[in-house]
Order: C-alpha cells, then sequence, then structure tokens
C-alpha cells in the first residue's frame, strides 16, 4: 500500500540513501563500429570492456530492460554493425540486462517509458519529430545511446543534423564530416580518460565515423569522454589527428521535478506531482498524457518518485 506524502518537502529523508535515481543520461558515439560484431570479433577484452561500461553508466549495476531502435543493415565481409550487433547483445543478457530488439514499435514517449534506456543507430528514431520524444524521455530520467557514422541518413551533414536536433539540447553534438577510412576497419588507440566510458578503454575499432563535440563547455553535465588518436590515418579533419569521439551527458536530478517546464521545482510543480500521487497509476485516463511525474519510471506515482520530486525541490533551480 502507498504511504503516505511528507507534509514538508525538505523534511523528508532520502530514503533511497541519496542514489541518483532516474538521472538521464545520454551517451554519443561517432562511429557504431565501436560496438559491432567486427568489434567484438578483432578487439573482444577491448570491445566487452566498453559494453561494460556503457551498461554501467546507465543502470549503476542493477539490471535494466534495453531497447534497441535501428534497422542498420549489415555490411557484407563484415557483419552487424551498430547497436544490432550480437557481439553487444550477448554481453547485455550476459550482464543480466533484458536486450529487446524491435523497431517496429511506435516511437512515442510512453512506449520509450517501458525501458530504462534506448539504444539508436541509423535513420530509425532520428529526426526533429523524434528529438522532441526523445528530449522529454531523458528529461524523465531515460537513457540514450546514439551511434553515429552509418552512413545511413545519406551523408554525414544528413547524420548530424538528423541527430543534433535532439543532442544540442544537452550539450553534444555529431561533427559534419565523415573522417578516417581504411581498407577495412581501423584500430585507433585512445587516450587515457577518467570519464566512466572511457574506463580500462586503449583501443576501438574505427570504420569511418563523426567526431563529438561539445557545443556547451560551461554545461557540467556535459564530458567528452573519449579521445581517439588517428595519427597516420587518413582522412583526416583539420582539427587535427587526436579527435573526440564519446561524448556523455549525465543529467542531474534538479530538472526532474520541472513538470510545469518554468525553469523551476516550486510549489507550482507541488501541486502538480500531488495531484498524479493521489491518482497513483499512468494508465488513469486523469493522468496528464505522458505521465511526467512517473519519474522512477515503473507505471506508478508514489513514494519512489517523490524522494527523486524532493531532491529537486531543495535544488529549485534547473540547469
Amino acid at each position: 500500500m502507498k504511504t503516505r506524502v511528507c507534509a514538508c518537502l525538505v523534511a523528508c529523508a532520502f530514503l533511497s540513501g541519496g542514489v541518483a535515481i532516474g538521472d538521464g543520461r545520454i551517451i554519443a558515439i561517432g562511429d557504431e563500429w565501436l560496438l559491432s560484431d567486427a568489434a567484438f570479433a578483432n578487439q573482444p577484452a577491448q570491445t566487452t570492456q566498453l559494453a561494460d561500461n556503457i551498461a554501467n553508466f546507465f543502470s549503476q549495476g542493477v539490471p535494466a530492460r534495453f531497447l534497441v531502435y535501428s534497422t542498420s543493415p549489415a555490411i557484407a565481409g563484415l557483419g552487424k554493425r551498430g547497436v544490432l550487433g550480437d557481439g553487444f547483445a550477448n554481453r547485455m543478457t550476459a550482464l543480466g540486462h533484458t536486450w529487446e530488439i524491435n523497431s517496429a514499435i511506435p516511437f512515442t514517449l510512453a512506449n520509450l517509458k517501458n525501458y530504462q534506456g534506448v539504444f539508436l543507430s541509423g535513420i530509425a528514431g532520428s529526426g526533429s519529430v523524434n528529438a522532441a520524444v526523445l528530449q522529454s524521455y531523458v528529461n524523465q530520467g531515460g537513457n540514450v545511446l546514439i551511434t553515429a557514422g552509418t552512413g545511413d541518413n545519406g551523408s554525414a551533414v544528413a547524420e548530424a543534423s538528423d541527430w543534433n536536433s535532439f543532442l544540442n539540447h544537452f550539450g553534444l553534438s555529431f561533427g559534419n564530416e565523415y573522417f578516417a577510412l581504411g581498407g577495412s576497419l581501423l584500430n585507433v588507440p585512445t587516450l587515457p580518460s577518467t570519464n566512466p566510458l572511457g574506463k580500462l578503454v586503449t583501443i576501438v575499432e574505427w570504420g569511418y565515423g563523426q567526431n563529438v563535440t561539445n557545443v556547451q563547455p560551461d554545461n557540467p553535465t556535459v564530458e567528452l569522454a573519449v579521445y581517439g588518436d588517428f595519427t597516420g590515418m587518413s582522412p583526416l579533419l583539420a582539427s587535427g589527428p587526436v579527435q573526440p569521439i564519446i561524448g556523455t551527458v549525465n543529467i542531474t536530478t534538479k530538472c526532474l521535478g520541472d513538470f510545469n517546464g518554468d525553469g523551476l521545482v516550486d510549489d507550482a510543480d507541488f501541486v502538480i506531482f500531488v495531484a498524479a500521487y493521489n491518482l497513483l497509476t499512468c494508465d488513469d485516463p486523469a493522468m496528464p498524457p505522458g505521465c511526467p511525474t512517473d519519474i522512477y519510471l515503473d507505471g506508478l506515482i508514489d513514494d519512489r518518485d517523490f524522494i527523486i520530486f524532493s531532491q529537486s525541490y531543495n535544488l529549485l533551480f534547473c540547469p
């Protein structure tokens, strides 16, 4: 049975032990071959480590339900790529996660909220229309991974544009040029990184991708996580052989309680939360579309959501 909401927000204890449950996170990877079956075959230890880093970044070691939303076709002689590879799927399931490949379901916030993370590459899920869905999903605690460099969108400029309509809002951007093309896949050394995505990853597979840049350098939630050293490879970007190839965004809990979108988490949001809390379930006909107060993403508005909301309330201002 649901317990009563605390009367005073700032006095409520954090039953979660201070864990930021529901923080939305984004991973942008400049080339789909980093997670391909070829990468698992050619660099098994390094690619497995990268997969583990991704899983931990999104789920913090807790089994999660992930959706793969992509139609990027396999390449003859090189196999499955992007997020559709068997090696990636096998590693995620070995870690205890549910791995569902399904690009047929409607790309709606209601559907995405059934998953703790969505993995994308190519055309499916991209574009300005889907950007709004992804933005709402992340703002409500969902995790998003995107791989670029697929060529599926027609050109580097088109691929960057299709994803940047979402990424730019959070401070990341894919570059407008493909670079570093080999006769086959390239083994690209990486620079040492303190970001969780770069942990113990010293080399990656590359097949003609895009860089990842930080377009909000003053935003503390954005970080360029992994740099590749493309020295001796060509063609290179004018900015040099060392390029950022993985970027991350880690949204703090402070914006998760801004239900009316005014940049504040205050009494107006509390009124919205209490109304939803009294309804309890997201499938109640009276619940607002998208069930925005379900911060915990479990289909209920209960004390777990209130814990996160109270953290947001104490912080007051959204970034």
